[in-house]
């Protein structure tokens, strides 16, 4: 699944979760999609160069839209 394709399917969620479990595919399109966007508009400057601001939650997934992203393994 793509990022903007788990972005639509959360909005049509009618409770939304508050962890959610993706597939490995799923899981790197979404940190790609983190890294590419916070690239361009979030990015601070250190002495080492530029360094992007990710979150992380209470078990270790990625978030995406306010949802932690679970990586399940298959």
């Amino acid at each position: 699944m793509t990022s903007y394709e788990l972005r639509r399917y959360l909005e049509n969620i009618e409770e939304m979760p508050t962890t959610f479990e993706v597939d490995a595919e799923t899981y790197a399109n979404v940190c790609q999609e983190i890294f590419n966007n916070k690239k361009s508009y979030e990015k601070e400057y250190y002495s080492d160069g530029w360094f992007a601001r990710i979150a992380f939650g209470n078990n270790n997934g990625i978030m995406f839209k306010n949802v932690e992203l679970i990586y399940k393994a298959k």
